[in-house]
């Protein structure tokens, strides 16, 4: 019977162990369903038949532009390492000024650029000072009188 067990625990700790290290898919944002897409026709849809199709857009364009941006994402994490974006779709659809469906298009994560971030840092005024420099700088310079 306690060897039955020890099994049984045995079988369980690696289930866990193993499910641990299953790869975890997460989305974020609004992924266009590609069916749904295809029922937009440039010239003949409005913004009402894309709203009912596609929900509300993730953003709009800036300055009263009629453009709207539907942004999803899809990351994928292993155990406690960083995610790591697997899928990007972002579907944009220009407007005409009476609302119709002027063009559609979309980007991937392909289509993306990598930024290279600058490690400059900007100079300070003053000087630097470790803590030792400090330390051995305010010897002396307490005032021990009553004032």
């Amino acid at each position: 019977m306690p060897l039955m067990r020890s099994r049984y625990a045995l079988v369980a700790l690696v289930t866990l162990g193993l499910a641990a290290c299953s790869p975890q898919v997460a989305t974020h944002g609004n992924l266009v369903d590609p069916d749904a897409l295809a029922k937009i026709e440039p010239g003949r849809s409005d913004q009402a038949a894309v709203l009912s199709l596609l929900g509300s857009p993730s953003t709009r364009g800036n300055f009263n532009e009629p453009t709207w941006y539907y942004i999803g994402q899809k990351t994928e994490r292993q155990a406690f390492y960083r995610p790591e974006t697997i899928e990007r779709k972002v579907v944009y659809i220009d407007f005409e000024p009476d609302g119709r469906v002027k063009s559609i298009g979309s980007l991937d994560l392909e289509d993306g650029s990598k930024i290279a971030f600058v490690t400059r840092e900007t100079p300070t005024a003053g000087q630097r000072i470790t803590l030792i420099k400090q330390l051995i700088g305010n010897i002396g310079r307490f005032n021990t009188e009553d004032q």
